[in-house]
């Protein structure tokens, strides 16, 4: 996670993010529970000195809750693995959001999408060797998840092996994914403290899944991360 200056590389993130139609989200911590509205990205406009979001629909009544007292808005976008505190600029009458661009933001992680390690426990399901697996989620993207096994527990997966159907259970939703093992590594021991043997890490990549549990997905991440946000700041 690192702290960054407002530069031409969030710049670009943004135009990105405006062409992907990305969903952005402002959030809000209020006695320790997490109010999200989601919004789109629309515009970009360096000479005016503002971003430009779209409330999304049935949204409206949410978005009062995020918008603090002092018109700062918490932005968080989980297909950047972006967020950054703005000074709200207007609220215009048909539902656009503008912000003055952040003077900084934090980035954080460099490869493509931030890992989760979920405060709720998640489980994904696969057939392996004409066998039904299920075992806790180690971690979440929005790009894969890993699990981890002791070494009693370790499972054969040659790399690039392709699942079709695997399962997961996050929060109260189930999705269904095609998804690739891209790695199984040992892991030292002691590294957990409920590995004192050490054992291996397994990481599937998603390949394929439904608009449907895209938006799920993104949900769960975004939930997990504004929660953790929010635990780490109280303490």
């Amino acid at each position: 996670m690192s702290e960054l200056k407002r530069s031409r590389d969030f710049d670009r993130m943004i135009v990105e993010a405006i062409q992907g139609n990305v969903s952005f989200y402002a959030w809000q911590s209020i006695g320790g529970v997490v109010e999200k509205t989601e919004l789109k990205i629309k515009a970009y406009r360096k000479d005016y000195n503002e971003i430009e979001l779209e409330i999304c629909e049935g949204e409206e009544d949410q978005m009062s809750k995020v918008i603090s007292g002092n018109r700062i808005l918490n932005i968080y976008v989980p297909e950047l693995s972006v967020s950054f505190s703005s000074e709200l600029k207007a609220v215009t009458a048909d539902k656009k959001i503008k912000l003055y661009p952040p003077t900084s933001y934090t980035f954080y992680e460099r490869r493509k999408h931030e890992r989760i390690i979920p405060l709720k426990t998640c489980h994904v399901s696969f057939e392996h060797n004409k066998q039904m697996v299920k075992k806790s989620i180690f971690d979440i993207s929005l790009g894969g998840i890993a699990i981890v096994l002791a070494k009693s527990d370790k499972i054969n997966i040659e790399k690039r092996k392709i699942f079709e159907n695997l399962s997961m259970n996050i929060g109260l939703k189930k999705i269904t994914i095609k998804a690739e093992c891209v790695s199984s590594v040992s892991i030292d021991r002691f590294k957990f403290d409920y590995l004192p043997y050490g054992g291996y890490k397994i990481a599937f990549r998603f390949i394929d899944m439904s608009k449907e549990d895209r938006k799920l997905l993104i949900d769960f991440v975004t939930e997990e991360r504004l929660s953790q946000a929010t635990i780490k700041k109280a303490n």
